[in-house]
């Protein structure tokens, strides 16, 4: 997969994040050009940025941080965190998950 996937649609506000509940799948575009289908999981924010945990359809519990961001042209684009930022947020993920059971 690569680092970078463009949103099938034209722009992913805040509030579609906010109206995503666990288990929506959601639709990307490679940078093949290929579509993606990925199961959300829930959303979290670090340092001022939104990032989407996500699972691949396959992979029952395996989830993987993207963070929303948008390019020159206004599109919505999604990047992988480097190792280090991605087991910061892992941490914070499971420790919001542990919370809410």
């Amino acid at each position: 997969m690569s680092d970078e996937i463009k949103n099938n649609e034209d722009s992913f506000e805040q509030d579609d994040v906010n109206a995503l509940t666990e288990g929506d799948i959601i639709e990307m575009i490679g940078d093949d050009g290929e579509t993606v289908s990925f199961i959300f999981v829930d959303a979290l924010e670090y340092e001022g940025d939104v990032y989407l945990a996500l699972a691949e359809p396959e992979e029952d519990d395996a989830v993987f941080f993207l963070k929303i961001e948008q390019d020159e042209e206004g599109n919505d684009v999604y990047n992988a965190p480097d190792e280090e930022l991605e087991d910061i947020l892992f941490k914070r993920f499971t420790e919001m998950r542990g919370s809410e059971e």
